[in-house]
This record gives structure tokens, C-alpha cells and sequence, in this order.
């Protein structure tokens, strides 16, 4: 009996010595609706009710990782005593990719977006993880162990049908036109002036001769 005692009063020390900074995670939303190639962020509040400054920075999940682009978190001093009514905020901002498949003409360009597919939703966790603190002499100060807390977390991607976009192809012959036009300019005004007064004098001859015929 002494020995389960004793066992009890050794895990309960160990507990409170390992408590001694840590961090708690306070939930602003489970879900994001983001559209696709655009930014967006979600915002956890971390707190301590521990007795030790702690740094802490957040992360999301392997599953997600996978899929956001652009991932920029914040890492942050959560003093000790921070409760959880006056949280930090914690923002990971992200871009999500083009998810969604087109119909395009030519390669990736042309294209139309119906939108028929399902909504993708990736689901994964975000959590924040401590860090330890550098003292003044370089050195790492406090408990060099590392706690971490997760909530479940959705990202789900907005699909924004759109027709065909022709404005490539009307820019392309634009531009073929204005080659064209160019060419044919160069073709003509690079004759010196008088082989062009040559040939409008022969092509008047020619046309006062058939005015004779008639």
C-alpha cells in the first residue's frame, strides 16, 4: 500500500513539474471557407495558466500541409498566467492552389470552370506547440520540453464557375493584325522613292492603255 502511495505522490510531482509551462488552445472556428488562389488565415487563441513564459507557435497538420501553399504562422511569448479569456491570437495564413479542373482550349488558357465537381474539403488538425526560451547568454532558459494542443480543423475551397475567357484570342490577332500590317508596311515604304514614282507611273500607263482599248 505505501509503494501505490508513493507511486501516486511521484507521478503527481512529475505532473506539476512538467506543467510548469505549457499552453492551452482556445477554438475561433473549425472551418474556412477560402477561395481557390486566394489567402486565407485561421486565428486560434493560445493561453497559459502555467506558472512559466513560454514561446509558442502554431502549425497545422500533415494532411493539410500537403495542400496549402504560401504558410506563414506566427510564433509568439505567451507570458505566464495568460488566461484563457484574454487568449493571444494566433493566425496561420495560407494559399490555397487551383484545385478545381477546367475546360480549356489551348493548354491552360481558354478555359470555362462549371463548377459540377463536389466542394473539396481538407480536413486536418491546427495546433500549437511550445518552444523553449533563450536566455540572455545565448542559452535556453526553462523547461526544454516541448507540449502541444490540436483542435480538428476543415479547409474547404470555393468553386466560382465562370465561362470561357476569349480575351487571349482576341489579344493574339490583335497582334497577328498589327504584325501583318506592319510587314507589308515595311515591304512597301522600303522601295527608294524613285522606284516607287517608277512603278505608279507604270501603273498608270498600264491603266490609260486599257482606257484606250475600250
Amino acid at each position: 500500500m505505501k509503494k501505490f502511495i508513493s507511486l501516486i505522490f511521484l507521478i503527481f510531482f512529475f505532473s506539476i513539474a512538467f506543467a510548469s509551462a505549457g499552453v492551452g488552445i482556445k477554438k475561433y472556428q473549425e472551418s474556412l471557407l477560402v477561395n481557390e488562389g486566394e489567402e486565407g488565415c485561421v486565428v486560434v487563441g493560445a493561453y497559459n495558466p502555467f506558472s512559466t513564459d513560454t514561446n509558442v507557435v502554431v502549425k497545422v497538420s500533415e494532411p493539410l500541409q500537403e495542400v496549402l501553399s504560401l504558410q506563414e504562422a506566427d510564433t509568439k511569448l505567451l507570458p505566464a498566467g495568460t488566461s484563457s479569456d484574454k487568449a493571444l491570437e494566433m493566425r496561420f495564413c495560407f494559399e490555397v492552389p487551383t484545385v478545381y479542373q477546367r475546360d480549356c482550349i489551348v493548354g491552360s488558357f481558354v478555359c470555362a470552370l462549371s463548377c459540377d465537381e463536389p466542394q473539396k474539403v481538407y480536413e486536418g488538425e491546427i495546433y500549437l506547440q511550445t518552444l523553449p526560451l533563450e536566455t540572455a547568454a545565448g542559452g535556453v532558459g526553462g523547461s526544454t520540453t516541448s507540449m502541444s494542443v490540436s483542435q480538428d480543423m476543415k479547409v474547404r475551397v470555393a468553386c466560382n464557375p465562370h465561362p470561357r475567357d476569349y480575351t487571349l484570342v482576341y489579344v493574339l490577332i490583335a497582334l497577328i493584325s498589327a504584325l501583318v500590317i506592319g510587314i507589308a508596311l515595311f515591304n512597301k515604304y522600303r522601295k527608294p522613292k524613285e522606284q516607287r514614282i517608277k512603278e505608279k507611273m507604270q501603273k498608270l500607263k498600264e491603266e490609260i492603255k486599257k482606257e484606250r482599248k475600250k
